[in-house]
């Protein structure tokens, strides 16, 4: 049986969705009598074994009845920031992409894929929240952003790994390319290759019971 934390606090449920591209989310309910606030690390793990951590911030949260619900997104819950509008000329798309993420108060992580790229002649970043601005400039250089689950933000092209793991296949809905996995630990993440399919998204959920269980959602056309 998985054991999911926040801090000391026992998760008694949680949904967890992670997105091929952009933010991923929480929806937990825990055994506390008090709301959460700031950053957070949600912890996942098995007997014996490392637990998988998710850094995020919440930014929702209310407590009923001895239980607190909350709504935590992933990184430092700076990509709904609004930024101002602002001008590049000859720019390298990496210097574009590192000026959304420090003004959102984001933290970069691997930003590898935009090395090498053409310069931007003339590039206007209009007034929007950062992860909009984020969209529009990873589009215009082939690239695809999301946040790991330390929190940092990624801008790559997707390289389609294989999962290294074996998990159970619990249902499957072919019409609708999806699955559903049995695991100990949430090892499966978006842009990785399954049973050689391509994985979008990931929802791993944790149930009253205290029983994990992983939904993926293929990329259609697989």
């Amino acid at each position: 049986m998985s054991l999911v934390q926040i801090g000391a606090l026992e998760v008694i449920s949680l949904r967890l969705s992670m997105p091929l591209a952009g933010a991923w989310t929480a929806e937990v309910e825990v055994d506390t009598a008090e709301a959460l606030a700031g950053s957070v690390v949600i912890a996942v793990g098995v007997e014996d074994a490392a637990p998988v951590e998710f850094s995020g911030t919440v930014l929702e949260s209310r407590a009923f009845e001895g239980r607190a619900r909350a709504f935590i997104v992933g990184g430092r819950g700076g990509l709904r920031r609004e930024l101002p509008p602002k001008q590049y000329q000859l720019a390298p798309p990496r210097l574009v992409v590192s000026a959304i993420l420090r003004e959102a108060g984001e933290e970069a992580g691997e930003l590898e894929g935009l090395d090498g790229l053409p310069l931007l002649a003339r590039w206007v970043r209009a007034r929007a929240r950062a992860a909009e601005a984020l969209n529009v400039v990873c589009r215009r250089a082939g690239v695809s952003w999301r946040v790991r689950r330390n929190g940092t933000i990624r801008v790559d092209r997707e390289a389609w790994l294989p999962y290294p793991g074996r998990p159970f296949c619990v249902s499957e809905d072919g019409a609708h390319a999806r699955a559903v996995y049995a695991q100990e630990a949430p090892g499966i993440e978006p842009g990785m290759l399954l049973d050689g399919r391509r994985v979008g998204r990931v929802v791993h959920r944790v149930d009253d019971a205290g029983a994990f269980r992983t939904e993926v959602l293929f990329e259609e056309g697989q």
